[in-house]
């Protein structure tokens, strides 16, 4: 089957063409389907959820060609092979990868020692296989999860025996052991991916979100400052705008305090990559829902309206990586993250991927909204403005903080003492963040499903 009229009614080898994409659910059911191969490796995700919503229900095993930007990343990792597999969430959300764009960040990548933080998790642990992949002189692996580094290193050596990687157990809070590990390696690069993410479990552990989101980023900026690190990247969270949790607040002050420190007289340059939601991350609703289905359901949703923006690691990671090349000093990039998913719908597709039928086969239930989370989430501030970069999915945003610099920095000294002294007081943290925080309503005052919905179209409207 083919979209290209010129390709209708004529053969393949032998074999008819028998319809467009909008004639597939007839055509499999007329013909007694039992596989359904996509060999559509350019397209975006959303292409590849119309194929597999118009035959759900059918009990198809659905198969498909690797993406282009799933060979390029092969290619550059040394693997050439092409092979058909089983489509998998990433096909159906993710989008695509220049080799172009490949390029520019290997010439960058090469001459750079690189040290990431959180390099065991979802993000830290692609940066590093990204920044090894492309080449960099040295990469430094940080975390304080060791299992997750040993995991990351068995990989790493095998892949790329080669390269110059160290794997560093450390914690961002402790001052001393980054300041051992920054005079030794001397980075020119840092990646900041290290936090602590889960929503409603920093609702619960308010003081430990704080020292490490707030504080931890504090520290690792300072020792960068200290030993002239060229470039800063926080990675931040769409959570950060307007936050309804303990999460998205602390990452907001740490926007903030980025910003005080671009503001300083230091030869680091600082910025921020915003984004949302990466498949398949540590804990997130994509593998919860996949251990789920491979129990017989069933599937747990929150809220049957609610929605989040979606991005690929391996897309996510390489949209950070440009940010980096064109950074300047207090920059924040907010990567466009196309039109936001319904998570029931997401289960739905899942289930359909996994041959069963959604609320037949396997049930989907609703659970309620957590403690902090909201029904959608949002990108920009009301106030922040957005334009244009050279990367299609990179924004620059301008006016997106405006506070008082020497009330903020007094403010995170009254905040370390509350976490000192009221570690195990949540409402008296929460509220010590909120005068910090001035866009953070904890959700106990807010009813998250009254938020109004997200302008979806603003990005698109400033790439205009």
């Amino acid at each position: 089957m083919d979209d290209d009229p010129l390709k209708l009614f004529s053969s393949v080898r032998g074999l008819p063409v028998l319809g467009s994409l909008s004639d597939l659910r007839d055509v499999v059911i007329g013909n007694d389907v039992a596989e359904l191969i996509i060999s559509i490796p350019s397209e975006r995700g959303s292409v590849i959820r119309r194929i597999v919503e118009t035959t759900m229900g059918l009990g198809l095993n659905y198969k498909i060609l690797p993406r282009q930007a799933e060979v390029l990343l092969q290619n550059y990792a040394g693997k050439s092979r092409q092979f058909i597999r089983k489509v998998k969430a990433e096909d159906l959300l993710g989008g695509e990868i220049s080799k172009s764009d490949q390029e520019d960040i290997m010439d960058h990548a090469r001459n750079q020692v690189i040290l990431i933080t959180g390099a065991a998790g979802s993000i830290g642990s692609e940066l590093t296989r990204q920044a090894v992949a492309y080449g960099a002189r040295k990469v430094i692996a940080y975390d304080w999860w060791e299992n997750g580094i040993f995991d990351l290193r068995n990989h790493l050596i095998q892949a790329y025996p080669d390269a110059d990687i160290e794997f560093i157990i450390g914690d961002v809070k402790d001052r001393r052991r980054l300041n051992q590990v920054f005079s030794m390696h001397r980075p020119t690069a840092v990646f900041h991916a290290a936090a602590y993410k889960h929503v409603p479990l920093m609702e619960g552990n308010p003081a430990e979100a704080i020292k490490n989101n707030i504080f931890g980023t504090k520290t690792v900026a300072e020792v960068a400052i200290k030993f002239s690190v060229s470039k800063f990247v926080l990675v931040s969270t769409d959570k950060a705008v307007n936050p309804t949790n303990i999460m998205g607040a602390t990452k907001r002050a740490t926007e903030m305090a980025i910003h005080t420190l671009a503001g300083s007289q230091s030869t680091t340059t600082f910025c921020a990559v915003r984004f949302g939601n990466v498949i398949n991350s540590n804990g997130s609703a994509i593998p919860i829902f996949q251990e789920q289905i491979e129990h017989g359901g069933p599937v747990t949703v929150t809220h049957a309206e609610v929605t989040r923006y979606f991005m690929t690691i391996p897309e996510a990671v390489h949209l950070i990586l440009q940010s980096w090349i064109m950074g300047e000093n207090d920059d924040l990039f907010v990567l466009n993250m196309g039109e936001p998913i319904r998570i029931y719908e997401l289960a739905r597709l899942l289930i359909t991927l996994n041959g069963y039928i959604p609320e037949t086969e396997i049930p989907i239930r609703i659970t309620g909204l957590r403690p902090g989370e909201k029904l959608y989430e949002e990108v920009l501030v009301k106030e922040e403005e957005t334009s244009a970069t050279s990367v299609a999915k990179i924004f620059r945003t301008r006016n997106y903080l405006n506070f008082e610099e020497l009330t903020f920095l007094h403010g995170l000294t009254v905040l370390r003492e509350a976490v000192e002294e009221q570690g195990l007081d949540c409402a008296a943290l929460k509220a010590r963040l909120a005068n910090l925080v001035e866009t953070y309503v904890p959700a106990t005052e807010l009813d998250a499903s009254s938020l109004p919905l997200p302008v979806a179209a603003s990005l698109e409207r400033d790439a205009a």
